[in-house]
């Protein structure tokens, strides 16, 4: 499995060379977790101090150096992404419009990073501004897998403002602050990992939304959404459409008549009957059968036949199509809780939400 680090940043590049150094070498971790490669989200300001201060100083290939476990990660200038607006990178976050650009990126990079199954991300937000690390953590909460892990990076205090403080090195190293007074030897810091929990959502999106482009804002409303009691509303009239909230799924005459006997019988605490397909002739109830014959000559096209036996294949079939439609209309998700299935209990097929949750108009 391919170990991932992503990491959001802002002005300070150490940020970087210490969460490696936590994962992969600190020797008080049980467990070094290696990355393969790493990518940071950043402003142009940050982009430019990585390159500077990390790739042209030296600092990056001395890390590798000092620990040759290392030596195989992918981290150079192609590893580093901006936030941009308008094809620009931006040089800090200041405005909404900056903010909805950062969580979009972040949501998309997420998304991107979570895409293959043989991976295992580890998302950082120790560096950056604040809503950077809190939309980064909600990004991979969207998003996040099993195997999939955050971090905060945290180190002695007396490096905090250490200018030249990078990494704990395996050899005496005196850093400095921007006085240039010593404030500390680099072999004798303590950098410590602290993983954070979070909750992971991604059961709750559907596969559309998983591998569509979407922005944090549409992707949020869709899980919340989907913890929502569904109110699900049927209109009988000529427009044959099924709401659930300001969402709506047109469906044709012969789907809606079969979807609104289905709601009438939930009412009811009823459901209907699949016919048999070893049975020649078997259809739902009668009773059912005229209820629905008589909803679909209100909708039916003039040209079309003036009564429908519903049998094993107008059934499955017209199932097949309903719940294809509601997918689309609604996402996988509330699809799956408003389509007519099996009742385990009745072993008959209905919409088992709550009546109570079910209005007819």
């Amino acid at each position: 499995m391919k170990n991932i680090l992503f990491l959001v940043t802002g002005m300070s590049p150490q940020i970087i060379t210490e969460t490696i150094w936590a994962l992969a070498c600190n020797p008080k971790r049980k467990v070094q977790w290696i990355p393969d490669e790493v990518y940071v989200l950043t402003t142009q300001i940050g982009i430019n101090q990585i390159q500077e201060r990390l790739f042209n100083k030296g600092v990056f290939d001395n890390l590798k150096t000092d620990y040759p476990q290392l030596r195989g990660i992918k981290f150079d200038s192609s590893s580093l992404m901006g936030v941009e607006v308008d094809d620009e990178v931006l040089d800090d976050i200041k405005t909404p419009e900056h903010n909805e650009a950062m969580a979009d990126t972040l949501c998309e990079l997420v998304r991107w990073l979570t895409e293959s199954t043989d991976t295992a991300l580890h998302v950082s937000i120790a560096g950056g501004r604040k809503t950077m690390g809190f939309y980064a953590g909600y990004a991979l909460s969207l998003y996040g897998r099993p195997q999939d892990r955050l971090s905060h990076v945290l180190i002695t205090e007396q490096f905090e403002q250490a200018i030249n403080f990078f990494y704990p090195t395996p050899y005496s190293h005196l850093v400095s602050n921007k006085n240039e007074v010593v404030v500390g030897d680099a072999n004798n810091a303590e950098v410590w990992l602290s993983e954070i929990p979070f909750v992971r959502m991604r059961s709750l999106l559907d596969e559309e939304s998983i591998l569509s482009n979407k922005g944090f804002s549409e992707i949020v409303a869709t899980i919340d959404k989907s913890l929502k009691p569904i109110q699900l509303q049927i209109i009988n009239n000529d427009e044959r459409k099924v709401f659930i909230g300001n969402d709506f799924c047109k469906l044709s005459p012969k789907e809606f008549s079969l979807y609104l006997v289905a709601a009438e019988l939930r009412l009811l605490g009823e459901t209907l009957r699949y016919p048999s397909k070893d049975i020649d002739g078997d259809t739902i109830d009668s009773k059912h059968m005229k209820r629905f014959n008589e909803v679909y000559n209100q909708h039916k096209s003039i040209n079309a036949v003036d009564e429908v036996i519903v049998d094993y294949d107008y059934f499955s079939n017209t199932l097949s199509t309903i719940k294809r439609k509601l997918k689309k209309a609604f996402g996988v998700k509330l699809a799956e809780q408003v389509a007519i299935q099996k009742d385990g209990k009745s072993g008959g097929f209905g919409i088992l939400i709550s009546e109570k949750n079910i209005s007819i108009s």
